[in-house]
């Protein structure tokens, strides 16, 4: 209402938000063209924004991560860290790359990372290898004495952790027993991963076509005999199957891992997110900026690229159709998940909702394929490289924040 109509003045009691799409002259009332340190409530008042707390934790951090039971961040760019309930630091390890952000996603109780370079899993409270590399060739097999009906006969090897991860293996070898005799593999190849506990040894029966295991020899063993037939019953399960590429994006999808490379996503095999078949990649018409990483969506995930943001719908990558939702593409980091119904009224209650920021406004993508521009119309920011996302609840209000970093490209701006 007007409190003095010959000073020209005004008192607003409700404001819109920022806007930056028209000039200031063309603005309707509750339009702001600047908002520092305040909220906007969902009355549209504003009240003054609280500062900030003193860092618990000193020193140089990025690529802070949290599922609320696990904090991980990287130190001094090369430090794998946990952050623990005191604030306290416990360094993992000691070896990243420099300059490189990493990316986590938790699956039964582990945490799997990559940074595009090193990758690995956090397992009480300790990092190892995500996966196990397979041997890079099958022993060398001749001949011996022994009773094995004469006939042809395939062997393979695969690496074994403690905790019972096996490796894959390559193309099965192959030997002919021109009488009745027996089977000596020599030169097992040894693994460099220092959790690997031993060697499954696997054999076909005579002019069979699957391979069973026939025996285990301790890491660093380099022969084992096959003279007489036993009884073979755990089939080789991990053939041509082997780790992750270090990716600089991880998601997840049901019972799967999925990681990015480039324009091509590799997802893990079912209930094997150690365990991966590059040759069943998915690609892209451009660059991978974002995966999803939420466990429970049953028919279908989010995905962005440089270009577009896609709903990829289907109940298993092999059933996955592309539904391109926008025709522009998704910055890279920022990304970050809430309950539907802090959407209001008709928002899918109980499922997580992807809040990510793309390079035309805030998005949020709802478990079902729809995809709603928060920003577009009224604010425009600048296209950065990368950026990060958290949703929060705070002072009975639902806020995104968002923080862009990189250098500023000419592009979604006001005019």
């Amino acid at each position: 209402m007007a409190i003095d109509l010959r000073e020209g003045l005004q008192e607003h009691s409700q404001f819109k938000g920022l806007r930056n799409n028209v000039p200031v002259d063309r603005f309707e009332l509750g339009d702001l063209s600047v908002a520092q340190n305040v909220d906007i409530d969902d009355s549209e008042r504003i009240t003054r924004r609280f500062g900030h707390g003193a860092a618990v934790v000193s020193g140089a951090h990025k690529s802070l991560w949290s599922d609320g039971r696990v904090a991980l961040a990287v130190q001094s760019e090369t430090n794998l860290i946990q952050i623990l309930p005191s604030y306290t630091i416990k360094i993992l390890r000691a070896d990243l790359t420099s300059g490189l952000d990493m990316t986590y996603v938790p699956m039964a109780g582990r945490v799997y990372y990559s940074n595009g370079v090193e990758n690995g899993v956090i397992e009480n409270g300790q990092s190892r290898s995500w996966g196990i590399t397979p041997p890079s060739d099958q022993p060398v097999a001749s001949e011996v004495g022994g009773v094995l009906p004469s006939g042809r006969y395939q062997f393979a090897v695969t690496y074994l952790r403690a905790d019972g991860q096996e490796s894959g293996t390559p193309r099965a070898g192959i030997i002919d027993l021109a009488s009745m005799g027996g089977i000596a593999l020599s030169s097992i190849p040894a693994s460099s991963d220092t959790g690997v506990a031993s060697v499954a040894v696997y054999l076909s029966k005579c002019n069979g076509e699957a391979l069973y295991r026939a025996g285990l020899v301790a890491a660093g063993v380099t022969t084992f005999t096959y003279a007489m037939e036993a009884s073979l019953q755990i089939p080789l399960m991990t053939q041509h199957l082997r780790p992750p590429p270090a990716a600089p994006l991880v998601g997840r999808f049901g019972a799967r891992l999925l990681v990015a490379v480039g324009n091509e996503l590799y997802p893990s095999e079912p209930y094997a997110p150690e365990l991966f078949d590059l040759r069943k990649v998915k690609r892209f018409d451009s660059r991978i900026t974002m995966i999803e990483t939420v466990a429970s969506r049953a028919d279908g995930t989010w995905l962005g690229t440089e270009d577009s943001v896609v709903w990829l719908r289907g109940e298993s990558p092999e059933k996955w159709t592309y539904d391109v939702v926008a025709d522009y593409g998704a910055i890279p980091g920022a990304l970050a998940y809430i309950d539907g119904e802090a959407f209001g009224e008709g928002a899918p209650k109980g499922s997580a909702v992807a809040f990510f920021v793309t390079t035309q406004g805030l998005c949020f993508g709802t478990p079902d394929g729809n995809l709603e521009n928060l920003t577009r119309d009224r604010f425009a920011y600048p296209i950065q490289d990368k950026g990060a996302a958290i949703v929060r609840r705070h002072r009975g209000m639902v806020q995104g924040l968002v923080v862009l970093r990189g250098a500023e490209q000419a592009a979604n701006v006001s005019s």
